[in-house]
């Protein structure tokens, strides 16, 4: 694809090449990510160390299809596995649904699982939310993050299930400290982005001359 610049350049070019790289760097424009959240539900799970919001409102841990959070490379990796759910599944102790709870995954951790994530899920007009946890910590609060003024509701939706991802590992890091190494495509569609900006900035300094 080519970037045409016409003169004079405005920053919606740019905005579009930092578009294009953020589509590039979750490697699925279909099926996007989006790393961060809102500062409202930000720190709705105690423990996490980032928030993130996909575009799927299905979490699909059928045996026979991709897991969803794979298709949409949650936190930059596209090689969860699927652990279980809070309240529901033997060892992934807590609070399964409602708007708050507990949520406890200390008899059931294993040394190998390098990253691992909570994904909430509501209901209709809603989306997948994913909170990657810090080394170490094992237990902890969470409060549903399907708030008015994020999602297109009327008020906080209930959380209907809290499901756990993991990705082995060999360093025995259970945290989400560690992150993703961008791919040659993303940095091609940063540079894509800076390069834009850099245009602009030279023809208005040839304007002003």
């Amino acid at each position: 694809m080519k970037l045409s610049l016409t003169s004079p350049f405005s920053f919606s070019a740019a905005a579009v090449g930092l578009a294009v790289a953020s589509s590039i760097a979750v490697g699925n424009p279909a099926q996007a990510f989006s790393l961060g959240c809102a500062a409202s539900i930000a720190n709705d799970v105690s423990g996490a160390v980032s928030c993130g919001i996909g575009s799927a409102n299905q979490d699909s841990v059928a045996p026979n299809r991709p897991l969803t959070v794979n298709q949409e490379s949650f936190f930059g990796f596209s090689d969860w596995k699927f652990g279980g759910k809070i309240g529901e599944t033997a060892g992934y102790a807590g609070t399964k649904s409602g708007q708050s709870g507990t949520w406890n995954l200390s008899s059931i951790l294993q040394s190998s699982w390098q990253n691992v994530m909570l994904v909430f899920k509501s209901g209709a007009n809603t989306t997948l939310v994913g909170y990657l946890l810090a080394d170490g910590v094992t237990s902890g609060q969470w409060s549903s993050p399907f708030e008015k003024g994020v999602f297109n509701v009327p008020n906080t939706r209930d959380v209907s299930h809290i499901s756990v991802y993991y990705r082995e590992g060999t360093s025995g890091s259970t945290g989400g400290n560690s992150a993703a190494v961008p791919e040659p495509a993303t940095m091609a569609g940063v540079a894509l982005a800076g390069a834009g900006l850099a245009a602009y900035r030279r023809r208005r300094g040839s304007t002003k001359a």
